[in-house]
């Protein structure tokens, strides 16, 4: 369903390799988090690239912590106009990022 890619003047990307429907299930990659006092030290590696946060925390703290993702789904490139999202979904066994089509997303186009 989806390819990496290079994607000019912005590094490794991810394509849809065939048209996906909205609110189709792209990826479910499992992730781990860290606190908000480690930021420093990931902004100093290369790991900082690949972290999220979750947007629904900046509503109670000022820091929020961190995740990693360990799925295609870290190498999206950021966008203002995303045509996908993450759900963050915690079970038993883990805290999930589900990657969930936002919008129709046509064949070759960058997720």
């Amino acid at each position: 369903m989806i390819a990496i890619i290079n994607i000019p003047k912005k590094g490794r990307g991810i394509i849809a390799k065939k048209e996906i429907l909205k609110e189709t299930l792209i990826e479910m990659a499992p992730s781990s988090s860290f606190p908000a006092k480690q930021w420093p030290l990931i902004n100093e590696t290369d790991v900082f690239k690949y972290c999220f946060v979750m947007p629904s925390e900046y509503k109670t703290k000022q820091e929020v912590n961190g995740y990693l993702v360990f799925g295609l789904s870290s190498l999206c490139n950021h966008s203002d106009t995303p045509n996908a999202y993450i759900e963050w979904v915690r079970d038993g066994i883990s805290l999930w990022a589900n990657l969930i089509a936002l919008k129709d997303i046509q064949a070759e186009e960058e997720i």
